[in-house]
């Protein structure tokens, strides 16, 4: 598909839809474009950061050729490799790639369409979650390279929005009418990773934080599915969301850096938004996630405005990888320089936070086994890295807190 011009439209929380403007791709170029409709820009908001409100054509900023908020509506390697392995064009040309994702799964509130008039693309409907465990030999033969046209039928709509390289299938929850992600086990996997993940999930609910709610479908000792509530959704209507990567559009020699992610969020939603990101930086170290990229964080639009989107895909890493800096682009982070730097919050707030999470995580991969069915070796492997690549001792005496609250 070579698609040069979709009509964008926006789904409220009540799940109004109302057109926002028009998208253009200019083959001489290679960039798009987009102008607001004449009403919604008097009457609307900016759709992401880099889309100010204005009746101009305006262009990615930066000399980018895509604007970071379409890129968020796109899939990621995972649903890209779907889609080239179906009865679609293997690479999308212009804004064909937009055109090609299911309009049910797609993230956020941005719908497109050929015409104002027009449905959005692409229909579809998506598999109940109770057949979850049912498509993993599908999920499996796909990543084998063998899957058959009937399971890729079964699997693309599911897997043509999906971001990320993870295996990984959007499906409806026939008991709340909503949608959810499922989480399957890559065939690169060394560990049970997706328990792994669940447990962390779990660390950061009980720390206080906002999470993903997530459950965990066993499939044997080793493997499990893992089941997260898709966040961008209310009732009918959706939710507006942008990544961080777009919000802080990191570049050059400073890269992306906690540092970075606060002062996007600050901007973009204020001091709420910013404890998210310590939390979400004192959660990363706690538990050894270095998987913690700008387009792992993210922001969601209500009627109210901007806000931090919950944490999610947080995943412990048993080796010994770097993570995101809190600032900087060196590779060293700690609880220590968590607390010392200013976040323009007070101190108090970063010190509680901080030692919360740290509590809650340090006895998380002692219950794991029994709370999460995670094999033992695994567990101990987790602990025995996150020990060693923490200071928990800076905010905790054992496990109990070094500062009275």
């Amino acid at each position: 598909m070579s698609s040069t011009q979709l009509e964008v439209s926006w789904t409220g929380a009540d799940g109004s839809l109302t057109h926002v403007g028009t998208l253009s791709f200019d083959t001489d170029t290679g960039r798009q474009r987009f102008a607001y409709a004449s009403d919604w820009a008097e009457r609307g908001f900016p759709i992401g950061v880099g889309l100010p409100l204005s009746t101009d054509p305006l262009t990615p900023p930066d000399g980018a050729p895509t604007f970071g908020v379409f890129d968020d509506a796109c899939p990621g390697l995972w649903g890209r490799a779907v889609l080239a392995s179906g009865n679609r064009e293997e690479n999308p040309s212009g804004l064909g790639l937009l055109a090609a994702v299911a309009d049910f799964s797609r993230q956020g509130s941005l719908r497109f369409s050929k015409s104002i008039d027009s449905a959005p693309l692409a229909p579809g409907e998506p598999a109940p979650v109770t057949q979850a465990v049912a498509l993993l030999p599908d999920i499996e033969a796909f990543q084998r390279g063998d899957i058959d046209r009937a399971g890729r039928r079964r699997i693309l709509p599911g897997a043509s929005s999906q971001g990320g390289a993870r295996p990984k299938l959007a499906l409806r929850d026939d008991r709340t009418g909503g949608l959810v992600m499922a989480k399957y086990p890559s065939a690169d996997d060394v560990y049970d990773l997706l328990t792994c993940e669940a447990v962390a999930l779990e660390v950061a609910r009980d720390a206080g934080l906002d999470a993903c709610s997530s459950r965990l479908l066993r499939v044997d000792t080793r493997r499990g599915i893992l089941v997260v509530d898709r966040f961008d959704r209310h009732g009918r209507g959706r939710l507006g969301y942008q990544s961080m990567h777009t919000a802080a559009r990191p570049r050059g020699d400073e890269g992306f850096s906690y540092r970075v992610a606060a002062e996007a969020a600050q901007a973009l939603a204020g001091p709420r938004a910013v404890r998210a990101v310590v939390a979400r930086a004192a959660l990363s170290m706690c538990l050894h996630d270095v998987d913690d990229h700008p387009w792992n964080m993210g922001f969601l639009r209500d009627a109210d405005g901007w806000r931090s989107a919950p944490m999610f895909d947080v995943v412990p890493c048993p080796d010994e990888q770097s993570g995101t800096p809190l600032e900087g682009t060196g590779s060293e982070r700690s609880l220590e320089q968590l607390l010392d730097l200013d976040w323009g919050l007070p101190r108090s707030e970063v010190l509680g936070v901080t030692t919360r999470v740290a509590r809650v995580a340090r006895g998380a991969w002692e219950r794991a086994p029994k709370d999460f069915g995670l094999d033992p070796q695994d567990a101990r492997m987790c602990e025995r890295i996150i020990e060693s690549t923490c200071d928990f001792d800076t905010v905790l005496d054992g496990r109990e807190p070094r500062y009275a609250s």
